[in-house]
């Protein structure tokens, strides 16, 4: 009881110091393609399309690359298994481990917890608000601050 304490103060302190930092805006230069005279649109494009928006995409690719099991903090752990068209959510606090169902929403997953409907989705581990995460490349967050988990 008394580790949840602390840990819900050093939270509630993390969010407090972090609300107060002053990140600058990063602002990326807009520039216009110019195409040139003697080019024609068909046979060579000024940007090159990324996503076709006419094309459906398959959520279930893109939510399967949550499966498996995501370490964090002092044991905890998120673990993501496929069954069906569901998936089975497995969350371990400093307490208890809890399994939810949940379902691939786009690129996320969506569960409900204590009739809260929550989401799984990628993360850098800046991120998950979590300082202790931090240089990790392959996060996953649910509750910033609080529920991060990285994959080495």
């Amino acid at each position: 009881m008394r580790k949840t304490i602390l840990l819900t103060f050093f939270v509630a302190a993390v969010g407090v110091l972090g609300a107060c930092t002053n990140t600058p805006e990063v602002k990326t230069p807009v520039t216009t393609p110019v195409a040139s005279p003697s080019a024609s649109p068909a046979a060579s494009p000024a940007v090159s399309p990324s996503v076709d928006p006419k094309v459906a995409v398959d959520t279930k690719d893109k939510a399967a690359a949550f499966e498996g099991r995501w370490p964090g903090v002092e044991g905890t752990y998120l673990n993501v298994a496929k069954k069906g068209d569901k998936y089975s959510i497995e969350i371990k606090n400093l307490d208890k481990a809890e399994t939810f169902e949940g379902t691939a929403k786009g690129d996320t997953i969506e569960f409900t917890r204590k009739g809260k409907t929550e989401t799984i989705k990628t993360a850098t581990a800046e991120e998950t608000g979590m300082k202790w995460l931090a240089g990790e490349k392959n996060c996953v967050v649910i509750t910033k601050g609080s529920e991060g988990y990285c994959k080495k």
